[in-house]
């Protein structure tokens, strides 16, 4: 779903305060707004479509859980975000379902699937303190100072972690997207 900042917040509200008041059906309401984002987070913080899913199904299945306790104001979104992170971690603690194949490498210009995996591949090879910043900002377009909430650190720190983060990706991608 694709909103303009303004609308999105007004339909998170409405959202919100129905299931606060009972209307179980809201959360497929907020599941549009926000079911992609967390879904793509998730994948993109475990390199699994199976747990990506299942993160994402039980990140919406808690907000359910704590329908009586949510408020409309502002701070959902960062802490659906923190749930989604929350059980990413729990899950990369146990053991993943599916590995990207080691020996997997970008092939030419045109293959975008080998292009995405080399990424994906770099990206998990990066400690969370800088995978995750650059997961939340560079590919899922949160803000710095959500994405410092989310992670419970300062923007300064995030800023930093964000800069550690891109140099170490592209230092590990090394020249597999050099042209020859």
């Amino acid at each position: 779903m694709s909103l303009d900042p303004l609308e999105e917040t007004a339909l998170e509200r409405k959202y919100l305060t129905a299931l606060a008041n009972g209307d179980s059906s809201a959360i497929g309401g907020l599941h549009a707004l926000y079911g992609e984002r967390i879904f793509r987070y998730a994948y993109r913080m475990l390199g699994n479509r199976t747990d990506a899913e299942d993160a994402t199904a039980e990140t919406f299945l808690r907000v359910l859980k704590r329908a009586g306790e949510l408020r409309a104001d502002g701070a959902f979104r960062t802490w659906l975000f923190r749930i989604t992170r929350n059980l990413c971690i729990d899950r990369m603690r146990q053991h993943k379902l599916l590995q990207l194949p080691p020996d997997a490498h970008y092939v030419g210009p045109e293959d975008k699937a080998a292009v995405k995996i080399t990424v994906q591949q770099a990206l998990e090879t990066l400690t969370p303190e800088y995978r995750e910043p650059l997961i939340l900002c560079d590919l899922e377009d949160v803000s710095a100072k959500e994405a410092a909430e989310i992670l419970k650190i300062t923007v300064p720190a995030l800023k930093s972690r964000l800069y550690r983060g891109r140099r170490a990706l592209r230092d590990k991608l090394g020249g597999a997207f050099e042209r020859k």
